[in-house]
């Protein structure tokens, strides 16, 4: 599925990933491919995409994931990619 994480000021990710794993404020929420469309407020805490070889990983400060049909948005006042 299509994957964007965006900070207030750029494109920090765009690709095709497996799976989007985040930390709501409601608990862990897992997005695959065919996920329905929903939005989701993410606490201060890292966001997992699996990619088709391996992962990465990014710190998003006052976020959310808006799900859509065709793949996911991460918006985020702070996005930092960890290491």
């Amino acid at each position: 599925m299509e994957c964007k994480i965006l900070s207030s000021e750029r494109e920090v990710f765009s690709g095709d990933v497996k799976g989007l794993f985040a930390r709501g404020v409601e608990g862990w929420v897992g997005i695959l491919s065919g996920h329905a469309p929903a939005a989701f407020a993410l606490v201060d805490a890292p966001v997992r995409v699996v990619l088709e070889d391996g992962q990465r990983t990014f710190h998003v400060r006052n976020g959310l994931i808006d799900v859509r049909r065709k793949g996911a948005i991460v918006l985020g006042d702070e996005v930092v990619e960890v290491a």
